[in-house]
Order: structure tokens, then sequence, then C-alpha cells
């Protein structure tokens, strides 16, 4: 039978990242048959062909990390590309899947593992907590391009608020990429995008929104009969009383009790001033439908 516990691979599990390659393993004398019992028994995880670590749990984003430093040092030449480069810079992503992973080596065609695709090198790179990525505008413009419309604002977004990235940064790139495939998606993420959003959830919002045609406006100032700003919104449909709250940011559940109660009052306030609020959650952006329907209602109900 043959010895898979865990004691086993404790000297490679002390690896950087607790993470350890097929020949490290095979250097010390841990055979195929070794590893692939291993992993069969639950003692290790195959992050991807060749790469191996301990069993979870990890989130989303851990996963993501894991499979990228595993990516690293599979391939010391690779650099983060795309999605993977983003997270990389720090950067939160709406609903991209953690595999295939973007990397970028210096080859001539595009390549795919189970768990990578692998793409040819093109642009200059910096260094990341992770390893080298793309520099953060190009990677944003590529997740744009690979991930449609909804994930490039997200990030782009984030990136903006938080004055990672310039405008005339992220233009300079699309400009040398206007033509490439799904490189609309690039340009209409750009249009759509706004440094004021505060959150995934309400960039997505907004995305939704504007994809229904309506012409929207962020972080939308209101004022009392005296013209004092006393509370802002999160979205509003221009020229008209109807305001969108995301609550997916949960703004008042930290401070219990009397921060739900501020919310109300504040809401009530806003409420007799002759807006309508709609209220919309994480779950709502997966049925946008809903969205959509409620604020057509609302703005026949404020005509």
């Amino acid at each position: 039978m043959i010895d898979v516990t865990a004691h086993l691979f404790s000297g490679l599990l002390s690896l950087p990242d607790g993470i350890f390659t097929r020949q490290e393993a095979l250097t010390r004398g841990v055979t195929d048959e070794v590893l692939t019992a291993a992993v069969r028994r639950g003692v290790l995880v195959r992050l991807c062909r060749g790469a191996y670590t301990s069993p979870g749990p990890w989130t989303k984003g851990e996963q993501r990390r894991l499979l990228a430093r595993a990516a690293g040092r599979l391939y010391p030449d690779a650099v983060l590309a795309g999605a993977a480069a983003v997270a990389a810079h720090g950067v939160p992503l709406f609903e991209v899947p953690v595999e295939p992973l973007d990397v970028a080596r210096p080859i001539k065609r595009e390549a795919r593992t189970a768990h990578l695709r692998i793409r040819p090198l093109r642009h200059s790179s910096t260094q990341t907590a992770w390893g080298p990525a793309q520099e953060l505008p190009v990677a944003l413009i590529q997740t744009s391009m690979d991930h449609g419309i909804p994930a490039g604002v997200a990030s782009i977004d984030h990136a903006l608020h938080a004055h990672l990235v310039t405008r005339s940064e992220l233009d300079a790139v699309f400009d040398a990429i206007e033509g490439w495939p799904h490189s609309s998606r690039a340009r209409c993420a750009l249009q759509w995008s706004d440094g004021e959003a505060e959150s995934l959830g309400e960039s997505v919002t907004r995305v939704i929104l504007r994809g229904a045609g309506w012409h929207i406006v962020s972080q939308v100032p209101i004022a009392d009969a005296d013209g004092v700003v006393f509370a802002r919104a999160d979205l509003g449909i221009a020229e008209t009383k109807v305001l969108v709250e995301f609550d997916g940011k949960v703004k008042y559940t930290d401070g219990g009790p009397e921060a739900l109660f501020r919310e109300k009052k504040r809401e009530d306030r806003i409420r007799a001033l002759g807006y309508i609020i709609i209220r919309v959650t994480w779950a709502d952006l997966f049925a946008p439908h809903r969205i959509v329907a409620a604020v057509a209602a609302a703005l026949a109900q404020a005509a």
C-alpha cells in the first residue's frame, strides 16, 4: 500500500505558497504513482497539470491566487494576463471564472491546458504580489474583451475610483487594440465606466440600466428645501426622481439596529421630497429583467 500521509509531503508543502511542482516531487523521490494516489485520497490537490498543494477550502480569490502562483512556478517566463493580472493588481472581478487562468509567454500561438490559457506575450509587465503581470490598463481592456461588458465595467470602475489608472491610459491601450476580436466590448466598457461607482454591484446595476436605454447618473446628491445636500443615492435615472440603491454592500449592517434606523430615516426623508427609490440586491444582478421592470414601473408612477 502506498504511503500518502500528509507527513510524506511536509517538506514539499513548505515550499513558497505551499505549492510544489511534479519535478520538485520527483527530485525528492516522490513518484507519479504516489502523487496520483495522494490526489485520489484527498491528501493533495492538483492545481493544474504539474502543480500540487494541500486541500482548501479556498475562496474564489484564493484559488485564483494559488493557480497564478502555480503557473509562475511551472513557467518562469510567464506573465499573468487579463483577469488574472487584474486580480494580481488587487482589483476585484465580477463573475469571472477562475479557469482557464490567463498567462502570457514568449510563444507565437495561443496554447491551452486544462487550467491555463497561454497567450503570446505582447505587452510589457510589472511586478505584483502574485508575480509578473500585465500593466493594469492592458489587463482591464483584455478582461473586457474576454469576459464582457459587465465584468469590464465593474473592474474599470474600481480602478478609476481608486485612482489606480486614468482614462487616458485606458484610451491609449484601446487605441492600440481597436479592431481586434471583441474590441467592441472594451469600447463599450470604457464608454459606460464611471469612477464615481463605489461597488461592483453598483457598477453592474448601472450597466443593466444603460443597456435598457436609460441615461444614468452616479452618486446623485439629494438636497433639502434649503439646498443643503443631506444624502447621496447610488444611481439615478437622469432628469427624473427615480433613484436606485444597491444593497449588496449593506451600508447599515455593521452599525446594528441604530444604523438600520438611521438608514430608514434617511430614506423617508428622501421619499418625502418626491423621490421613488428602487432597491437592488446582489441576487437581482442575475435576473436583470427584475431591475428593468422595477425601474420602468417607477418611471411610469413618476410620470
